[in-house]
């Protein structure tokens, strides 16, 4: 369950090496956190982090975290989700 999110710097790294414009979108913030966390991968690493058993749901993370910073995107209030939450608090007792 948490591999997605341990994984997710290794993804934007994968991401700005296998995808073309992908280094682009990113924010200054993000061009400057990734030179500390490592760099765009090498082929090596890419192949090797391709491997990784949640390699597509880290993908599919980042992703979506990248599609949350889209300031256009009309956001639903937390009401639109109470159900949602509220089934996942059950399951938890």
């Amino acid at each position: 369950m948490t591999a997605p999110i341990a994984l997710h710097v290794e993804a934007k790294r994968y991401l700005c090496a296998v995808e073309s414009g992908y280094f682009d979108q990113l924010s200054e913030a993000s061009r400057l956190s990734l030179a500390i966390q490592g760099g765009v991968m090498s082929e090596d690493e890419a192949a090797a982090f391709a491997k990784e058993p949640a390699f597509e749901a880290a993908l599919l993370l980042r992703r979506c975290d990248d599609a949350g910073k889209d300031v256009s995107t009309p956001t639903r209030d937390i009401g639109h989700f109470r159900g949602l939450l509220t089934a996942s608090l059950r399951e938890l007792n």
